[in-house]
């Protein structure tokens, strides 16, 4: 009869691949800095001013449409003149 001798190394394997708490702390310090630099609402006054420079842009070519955006600028920013009751 042959005999065959196995042996057998068991290695223990880590509960956490190597390198998995540095990647994370890494991604957790890039995506902080998307999250801490969130974009400010701009005032009415700040976007009717972007619509009339749009506008302006727009008055040689099209100057209906160029008429139309400057009124849509001014009621939209009018809107901050009106009480808050009368607003739908």
């Amino acid at each position: 009869m042959s005999h065959a001798t196995v042996q057998v190394l068991h290695i223990d394997t880590p509960a956490m691949p190597r390198g998995a708490i540095l990647v994370d702390l890494l991604f957790s310090a890039i995506t902080g800095l998307f999250r801490a630099a969130q974009a400010r609402k701009p005032t009415r006054s700040e976007e009717a001013a972007s619509v009339r420079a749009m506008a302006f842009k727009l008055q040689d070519t099209d100057p209906g449409f160029a008429s139309d955006l400057m009124m849509a600028a001014s009621r939209h920013e009018s809107l901050d003149d009106e009480p808050a009751t009368s607003r739908r």
